[in-house]
């Protein structure tokens, strides 16, 4: 009975080895380690239970991850999309509900950023930026002893039949038909459109490069586009005819600066 028991036992663990043969190969690498002499390195086992110290995929899957992910994107563009839906239900209602709200998107969506201001900024903290082609740097020297005035010309000859002091913004001007009507100073472009005052017509902003703005209204055929750059002397648009008189061209002109607007004769060159 007794060799019975121990036959049923070898048999039971000669199955569990054969199910497990790698930890019996373990288990055998084990004692066969441990029957070396303690003065004796083997480098190849110690290398091979180094694992916990290096992940082989680790490196090529920081190298794998995407510069955008798609999860982001999405983000942006469903929260893009949601407040684009949200303005159009805000301008939808009916009037005297929610006309802060309103009168914010719209003075934020009509303020032109200070290209312009940013511009001086920039060139006064770091200079001028790199370009391909540098500006000339050929300037006339002025007189000695002699301050130098900044001084404007009209965009188009004519004679001034409204003053700034009977219009308020700037003087009306009669001239030639079809005369064309040129930048007093350079800067950029920053409104093209109908006068908000509905008294100017088709109107062009020019914001300068110090700050100040040209306003030139009752125009016709504009030659400029929002946030273009342009020159002094560069063609803006052309004049108006008369309500009264076909035969004659007419046009505004203002000088703004700040807040407030200046007198255009003023300044203007004699």
């Amino acid at each position: 009975m007794k060799n019975r028991a121990e036959k049923i036992k070898r048999m039971m663990e000669a199955k569990r080895k054969r199910r497990q043969p790698g930890r019996a190969r373990e288990g055998e690498r084990r004692r066969d380690r441990s029957s070396y002499p303690p003065w004796i390195q083997t480098s190849h086992d110690e290398a091979r239970e180094e694992t916990d110290f290096y992940r082989p995929g680790a490196r090529d899957k920081e190298q794998s991850e995407p510069f955008f992910k798609k999860e982001t994107i999405m983000f942006q563009v469903l929260s893009s999309v949601c407040l684009f839906l949200l303005v159009a239900i805000l301008f939808s209602l009916p009037a005297g509900q929610f006309d802060t709200a309103r009168q914010f998107v719209h003075q934020s969506f009509n303020q032109d950023f200070e290209f312009a201001a940013v511009s001086d900024w920039y060139e006064n903290q770091f200079g001028r930026p790199l370009a391909l082609l540098p500006p000339s740097m050929e300037v006339a020297p002025a007189p000695e002893g002699e301050d130098m005035e900044l001084a404007y010309a009209l965009p188009a000859n004519g004679t001034i039949a409204e003053s700034f002091e009977q219009n308020g913004r700037g003087i009306y001007v009669e001239t030639n038909i079809n005369e064309s009507v040129e930048a007093v100073r350079g800067g950029v472009i920053s409104f093209v459109g109908e006068d908000e005052a509905k008294e100017w017509g088709k109107t062009v902003v020019i914001r300068h490069y110090d700050g100040g703005e040209s306003w030139y209204g009752m125009l016709d055929n504009i030659q400029v586009n929002l946030y273009d750059h342009v020159e002094a002397g560069d063609l803006v648009g052309y004049v108006s005819p008369a309500r009264d008189d076909d035969s004659v061209g007419v046009y505004y002109f203002a000088l703004k600066e700040g807040e407030s607007f200046v007198d255009p004769i003023d300044v203007i060159a004699p």
